[in-house]
């Protein structure tokens, strides 16, 4: 079922405890320097930023903080359970709040065995003196199936692609067993997968998960979130769905988007490699906002609030760019995209609430108008990295032109929603082109400019799938596709009246212009083979990636085919959506 990558040093196997923890640093080979997002040195970077502020000084070398991070207000605290929740891994020795604050350098060294991880060793009392982090025996039973199973398959999820670079392998296994927050996200959400075959798993799952809460409730209280915390915070956020489909995540969300924009906010200066970082945790923001974008009714925009981080100044961006795990090469597509899918979803739920006309209403109209028209210039002027400018991120099961067609698959699937709720977008390309339609209406006439616009609509949908259909499923790429097979699920419809486009004079995007589908008359067969490849590809992810949102998806698919075939009439999957409930986080 799974084609899964062996890494390099992968976690050795539980053993009994040791009387001490192991000390020894982990020493990575230097790599070539890639640019615009991170490269192997940030990986080492991530790995070993902890932030001093949340040691003491005795017994311990000052360590430099990687980038200045927020300070946690108490109304973001509420976002965590309460400590007396769950089974919090209780104090030992003295119970001031500075002993909270002794996680010790040596913790962050190789991949240890688990039991190690449940260890905390005073700096002053590291040859005399085991601390541990008790979990209660039924998960302590689990722990090394769950610790294993993350990194042999789990991490591989998190990212559009895996090798040693992939920091969710990488850097997560230098870093979890001297994090307790890491510690337990990783276990929960290799719980979650497992439950599919074990539903012994899906109780464990939610105990980690709520484990994981605490531990970033206590380490927000201390200072300064570390970078260890910042991982776990993403993690958690985005596998929350994992657990429950209904959870989207979106309080870790603003969190994370408070923490990353309050640090260009203070227009602190920052070396190179802490741009890098921040510019890696924005990345992730971006991916999340998209996906929340079209399920949420909270605006997730980051730029109007503060300034957002930019590339580092010194990076060339003609230079190679280096895959980011979630958004791949594609972080401005996605952007827009997610502002697409804010658009689209707060007009889709004005035109279901109207219940009358007025003048604040039509003002509601032209703005979203005014806005769709420049989202679509911008996705239309977008320039894609090329497959060359890539960097190589050592995996053999996802070459570079696989990201390179989801990135214009996105673009592409941002232009469809606007066309399909702006239709005023197509009439220049309408204009441009000589089209003959196939037979009439009821009233004898032919419908041309709809059957135009359905036909651009359900070409445009086939052109994305195009994009994406020989893709394999092997491909590490997966984990980014599902809401692309979601979100042209709509277009594909049995009872339009299509036409034939021909001499089309007139583009948005290079890629569409190129593509067959606009210049053959469409048929039936087509749209029903087209669905089925929806249908076989989102079964294959709820195999392979987290079940229950996948399994939420197909849902959504289906009914909202079931409404276009019975109804004999366009039915929007956001609509359906909505009416259902069965908003979940497609990523």
């Amino acid at each position: 079922m799974y084609t899964t990558y062996q890494p390099q040093h992968q976690p050795q196997q539980p053993q009994p405890p040791p009387l001490q923890p192991q000390s020894q640093p982990r020493t990575q080979q230097a790599e070539q320097f890639v640019t615009n997002y991170y490269d192997p040195g940030l990986l080492d970077h991530l790995t070993n930023a902890i932030d001093a502020g949340c040691m003491e000084p005795q017994g311990q070398e000052a360590l430099d903080a990687s980038m200045p991070l927020m300070q946690f207000t108490d109304d973001m605290l509420q976002l965590y359970p309460d400590q007396s929740l769950g089974q919090t891994p209780p104090d030992n020795g003295s119970q001031e709040q500075n002993e909270e604050r002794l996680w010790p350098a040596n913790t962050m060294g190789p991949p240890q065995v688990y039991s190690q991880a449940l260890t905390r060793v005073e700096p002053n009392q590291a040859s005399e003196q085991v601390v541990e982090m008790p979990l209660a025996q039924a998960l302590q039973d689990h722990s090394s199936v769950l610790v294993e199973y993350y990194f042999k398959e789990v991490c591989g999820m998190m990212s559009c692609y895996d090798s040693p670079m992939n920091p969710y392998r990488t850097t997560i296994s230098n870093m979890w067993s001297g994090s307790q927050s890491l510690y337990y996200i990783t276990q929960s959400m290799a719980a979650a997968c497992l439950s599919e075959v074990s539903p012994t798993f899906a109780s464990v799952g939610h105990r980690l998960r709520d484990q994981a809460m605490i531990c970033l409730s206590r380490e927000a209280k201390i200072a300064e979130l570390e970078t260890s915390s910042l991982l776990a915070l993403v993690m958690l956020g985005m596998s929350l769905s994992w657990h429950d489909p209904d959870s989207l995540g979106q309080p870790q969300f603003d969190v994370l988007a408070r923490k990353v924009m309050s640090a260009e906010a203070r227009g602190d200066p920052l070396a190179l490699a802490d741009k890098k970082k921040e510019f890696f945790f924005y990345n992730s923001l971006v991916y999340w906002k998209m996906l929340l974008s079209f399920v949420t009714d909270m605006d997730p925009n980051m730029r109007s609030a503060q300034p957002q981080p930019i590339p580092p100044d010194s990076l060339d961006k003609h230079e190679p760019r280096m895959p980011h795990p979630q958004t791949g090469i594609g972080i401005e597509v996605q952007e827009l995209v997610a502002s697409v899918g804010s658009l689209v979803r707060k007009e889709r739920k004005r035109l279901r609430t109207r219940r009358f006309v007025s003048k604040d209403d039509i003002q509601q109209a032209q703005d979203a108008i005014i806005a769709s028209e420049r989202l679509h210039a911008e996705l239309c002027t977008i320039e894609l990295p090329q497959e060359g400018d890539i960097v190589d991120a050592g995996d053999d099961l996802t070459p570079a032109i696989h990201l390179v067609n989801i990135a214009e698959a996105y673009r592409c699937t941002g232009l469809l929603q606007l066309y399909r709720n702006f239709p005023d977008l197509l009439v220049p390309f309408a204009q441009s082109a000589h089209y003959m339609t196939g037979s009439p209406d009821s009233s004898g006439s032919y419908p041309d400019e709809r059957a135009f616009t359905d036909t651009w609509l359900t070409c445009l949908a086939l052109h994305v799938l195009d994009l994406v259909k020989d893709i394999p499923t092997t491909s590490r790429s997966r984990s980014i596709q599902p809401l692309l097979f979601v979100s042209i699920c709509s277009e594909l419809s049995m009872c339009r009246p299509y036409c034939t486009i021909s001499n089309l004079q007139q583009s948005p995007v290079a890629s569409i212009a190129a593509s067959p589908r606009f210049r053959a008359p469409l048929n039936g067969l087509e749209v029903l083979q087209a669905r089925k490849i929806v249908i076989s590809r989102l079964s294959a992810f709820e195999n392979i990636l987290a079940a229950k949102p996948i399994r939420r998806m197909l849902m959504l698919v289906k009914k909202t085919w079931a409404c276009m075939d019975e109804e004999k009439k366009d039915t929007y999957w956001m609509d359906v959506m909505m009416d259902n409930g069965y908003e979940t986080l497609m990523g």
